[in-house]
């Protein structure tokens, strides 16, 4: 699953589960093998071929995956920033070992991680379109959370004694 998948993921949990970030970054590595777990775009990184392909989709997608976890950060709202950066990263935490294996030269998990997390994979290169689908599908769970949880927020506030200021 692409990275930008993950943390499109990530950012639906980290809303869902805003005022528990623990529980919420360990719902995002869930999240991460759930989704690994479903068919979705991969190439055999063990050919010279296949092993470009990747890195030209890897640059790509980690830079919009960046991009969108840095929007992602500050579109949380500061009371829901804490769980919804640590669901994010929890999502992403499998896939950390690729840069840092690549740019390092380090190995970041033990064999039996990466084993397992090679075993979850179910990837095929006609995958890339549902890839998508999953995609768009984040951004609009990701849009519902958000909509939802800062009209939630709103209410709240208008109404006397619930923890917003309502004598202003």
């Amino acid at each position: 699953m692409f990275v930008t998948n993950h943390v499109l993921s990530g950012f639906a949990i980290g809303q869902l589960l805003s005022r528990h970030p623990v529980a919420a970054f360990a719902v995002g590595v869930a999240s991460h093998l759930a989704l690994d777990a479903i068919p979705h775009w991969g190439c055999d990184r063990k050919t010279p071929d296949g092993y470009r392909q990747f890195l030209h989709a890897a640059r790509i997608d980690g830079l919009v995956g960046l991009s969108v976890a840095a929007l992602g950060a500050t579109f949380a709202g500061r009371d829901m920033r804490t769980a919804t950066v640590a669901a994010m990263a929890g999502a992403v935490l499998f896939d950390v070992d690729k840069p840092a294996e690549h740019f390092l030269g380090i190995r970041l998990f033990p064999r039996f991680v990466n084993k397992l997390h090679g075993r979850i994979q179910k990837e095929s290169p006609d995958g890339f379109g549902r890839e998508l689908a999953w995609g768009f599908t984040f951004v609009g769970l990701d849009a519902t959370a958000a909509v939802l949880r800062r009209s939630a927020g709103k209410s709240r506030r208008s109404l006397p004694f619930s923890g917003g200021d309502w004598r202003r």
